[in-house]
This record gives structure tokens, sequence and C-alpha cells, in this order.
């Protein structure tokens, strides 16, 4: 049975810590307290936050990393060894998409070769972005899928990682494919 690293990763309060601890029930997290009065929630991920479950049949390690830039040492260190990542986004907060441009970017230049889903968290939300509207904020490739997501509804957290699962096992076996068609050409 094959293990999954997935990444889970986008700006400060897209809804990565509560993904994790939604699809895992538990959840390892360094969330400390925010000490500025003005944010949004109480607390921030300062390193990571981790959780391991089964996804159908495969067994997945999914790493949360902080969201803000501060932090941002820790997108590198987090994504060693990933097979895929999935971005999220609050779809509710339309001013957090310049910053989620700017982590988007660099997730995508640093792993460009890396299949990833992004998340248009927050979804049931009465005031949010449409999907295409943060495909196009985002400069999100066509090929690349963008589903509305609710972090904290086990049924949406399954189907996005279920289809993170689909697209790194469809992009293995056309790897696969590509090298058995070299090996071949060689002979």
């Amino acid at each position: 049975m094959k293990i999954y690293k997935i990444v889970v990763t986008g700006p400060y309060n897209a809804g990565k810590t509560t993904l994790i601890k939604t699809i895992c029930g538990e959840a390892l997290t360094t969330d400390k307290r925010v000490l500025s009065d003005d944010q949004v929630k109480s607390t921030t991920t300062v390193a990571l936050d981790f959780g391991l479950v089964r996804v159908g049949g495969h067994f997945v390690r999914l790493f949360g990393t902080p969201g803000q830039s501060r932090f941002h040492f820790m997108w590198r260190v987090l994504s060693i060894g990933m097979d895929g990542y999935l971005f999220m986004v609050d779809s509710s907060d339309p001013t957090s998409l310049n910053e989620a441009l700017h982590m988007y970017i660099y997730f995508r230049s640093m792993n460009p070769k890396t299949v990833h889903i992004v998340s248009a968290n927050k979804y049931d939300k009465d005031k949010k972005l449409s999907v295409e509207a943060i495909r196009s904020a985002l400069k999100v490739p066509e090929t690349t899928p963008v589903y509305p997501t609710v972090a904290y509804d086990k049924e949406s957290v399954v189907k996005v990682l279920e289809a993170l699962i689909n697209l790194i096992e469809t992009d293995r076996s056309i790897i696969i494919k590509q090298r058995g068609l070299k090996n071949t050409e060689k002979q």
C-alpha cells in the first residue's frame, strides 16, 4: 500500500489546520496565540501541522505549512519529498488573494512539476468568490483543478484529497510510461 506525503499550504486563515483536524480527528499542531488584536483568529501555526489518515486504499501523511510569510523557510522544508500539495485559499476573503498569489507563485516555482489542487475553502459562506475568479486571480493553469471546499466538512475534505491522490497516481502512470518509451527507444 502506497503512503503519500501531501502538503497542505496557503496563506494565513485559509483553513489548513482545520482541514487536517477534520480529516484526521487528531493532529499534531504548533499553534501559538496571535499577539496582535487586529487578527481574525486567536492562534496561528508557527511550524507545521501533521496528521495521518487513510483515504480510500491509501495512507496519507498530511503536512500543514504556516501561512504567514515570516515562516516561509518552513514551506521548503515541509515540501521535501512531497507527492503533491493542496493549495488553500479563503474564498470569502478577496483581500487575501494578493498574499495567496505570491505564495502560490513561490510554490509553483519551487515545485514546478509537483501535482497540486487549489482548494477554494469556506465555500459555504454567503459571500464568496467564484472558482473562476480564484483561478484568474491566482493565475492557476487550466490543467490544475480548483475545488470548492469546506474544511470542517469531512465529506468535502475527503473529496478534494481523493481528487489529489487520483492526480498523483495519473501523473506517476504517465511518468512510468514515458520512461518505458525512452528505454525501448534506446534499444
